[in-house]
């Protein structure tokens, strides 16, 4: 017999083996209501995105990070247990379904997992009973593991650094597919050089449209001056400026010499077109195809690098991004080359504008979902024009960019107020209402921003504003 007992230790680890499980077995509850666990199983994984192409045996996969826990236990309430202290079953029960219906989220105690914190979703408790059970309720119980409101990214500062990082790594990639898909088609150099720069001329003439305009004495005036001094039209700082969809003011101090200052701008609008009319023509001029993939680039850096900011600068890059040659090339190359030189410039222009996006602060919540979905989009009409043309690199740097912009427009308006719509029973002076809704007369040229109204003393009966 001792050999037969220790040839099954051996067999089954017996031997030597002090850990024991049922010391590791913690009692079973939720939301302190306890329960006898009789099985369960949880599935765990990975959430991924299956990405399939029309003609593409293999498939790309998307990682979205660890899948949502779910876990199932089967189990019992028993009145008289001797296991654990509980009132009568039916209390028991009672008590169960309230801690199943309470709202948020509860501390369940799992047998093996230990302490979690959980929701309960639509139908997870099923309670089954029974003649025969008489004293004993059985049950199933499902549950999703939750945890806090927390983002990825944490602050404004680092998000935006990554989405800037995102830019120059697209820009870096859409450069090198461009240049490798236009090598690869056999011509000679004279021809594709002269289709680059028949697709490229009509982008620089776009360009120069858009800079102009955004470089124009008003816009360039209307970026200076602050609201409080020049009126409510302006969205600079001199002179002082003030937020209606938040209460921020900026009360920086009037110019001292107007005409210097209006002079001082003017010059540097100048300066600023002169020095993206200098970059096309270096573009137009390239003799190579890395030459034009680096202009290209160079014409982007500049419109970055001009006086034009904010929501201009955001509106000049969503035009950009737009480009599109519709001239009919019968050849097949021509096409091809014409085809990657315009996703090329797109991607630069949606790539910028994304960057450009991060750094932009948005007044109110509105304000910056309005334009997290106009970058998305702009984003996403790019990445289909990537996909269509087989870019799998640029298509997934745009992917990445994607994800960084909406983590940090995202942030930036959760950080914000949201606007309300206020109804008034009849006109009233801007100032009447500011010291009426709160109490502070400073807060007077805010409202006038958000109702925009014919005239201060004469409020719209309905407009949004801040209600507090």
């Amino acid at each position: 017999m001792p050999l037969i007992q220790d040839a099954l230790s051996s067999l089954l680890g017996f031997s030597g083996d002090t850990w024991q499980w049922r010391d590791h077995i913690h009692p079973a509850s939720f939301r302190g209501v306890p329960f006898a666990v009789v099985d369960g199983d949880g599935s765990f994984g990975r959430r991924q995105a299956v990405h399939e192409y029309p003609y593409r045996d293999s498939v790309w996969v998307e990682d979205l990070g660890r899948s949502t826990r779910r876990l199932t236990l089967s189990g019992f309430i028993i009145q008289s247990s001797l296991v654990y202290s509980a009132p009568d079953v039916m209390t028991q029960r009672d008590n169960l379904i309230a801690a199943c219906e309470s709202l948020g989220s509860g501390t369940l105690i799992h047998p093996t997992l230990g302490e979690l914190t959980v929701s309960i979703p639509e139908g997870g408790l099923r309670l089954r009973e029974s003649k025969d059970s008489e004293r004993v309720f059985e049950f199933t119980l499902t549950v999703i593991e939750s945890g806090l409101r927390v983002f990825a990214v944490t602050g404004a500062v680092p998000a935006a650094s990554t989405v800037q990082t995102s830019w120059l790594a697209l820009a870096a990639k859409s450069a090198a597919t461009f240049i490798a898909e236009v090598n690869s088609d056999i011509r000679t150099v004279t021809q594709v050089i002269k289709m680059l720069k028949s697709t490229v001329s009509f982008w620089t003439g776009m360009v120069t449209r858009v800079a102009n305009e955004a470089t124009n004495l008003s816009n360039t005036l209307k970026s200076t001056f602050g609201s409080t001094r020049y009126g409510r039209y302006n969205t600079g700082s001199v002179g002082g400026t003030s937020s209606g969809a938040t209460t921020t003011t900026s009360s920086e101090a009037d110019t001292d010499n107007y005409e210097l200052l209006v002079t001082q701008k003017m010059a540097s609008s100048v300066e600023d077109r002169a020095k993206a009319e200098a970059t096309t023509v270096s573009l137009l001029a390239s003799t190579s195809v890395a030459a034009y993939a680096s202009g290209a680039q160079d014409v982007i850096n500049a419109l970055l690098d001009s006086e034009v900011r904010g929501l201009d600068l955001i509106r000049m890059l969503e035009t950009l991004s737009g480009f599109s040659d519709t001239t009919y090339r019968p050849d097949i190359s021509d096409s091809s080359i014409t085809l990657s030189a315009q996703i090329y410039l797109i991607t630069l222009c949606a790539g910028a504008m994304a960057y450009t996006a991060s750094l932009y602060e948005p007044a109110s919540y509105d304000e910056a979902t309005a334009l997290l979905q106009r970058t998305i989009s702009v984003i996403d009409k790019v990445s289909l024009a990537a996909a269509d043309a087989g870019y799998d690199a640029v298509f997934s740097e745009l992917s990445v960019l994607k994800t960084n912009v909406n983590t940090t427009l995202k942030e930036k308006g959760a950080l914000l107020a949201n606007v309300s719509t206020l109804t008034l029973a009849q006109s009233l002076p801007a100032l009447n209402l500011a010291n009426k809704l709160y109490q502070d007369a400073d807060r007077t040229e805010g409202l006038v921003k958000m109702a925009d109204p014919v005239h201060p003393a004469f409020m719209p009966l309905t407009f949004r504003a801040l209600t507090s």
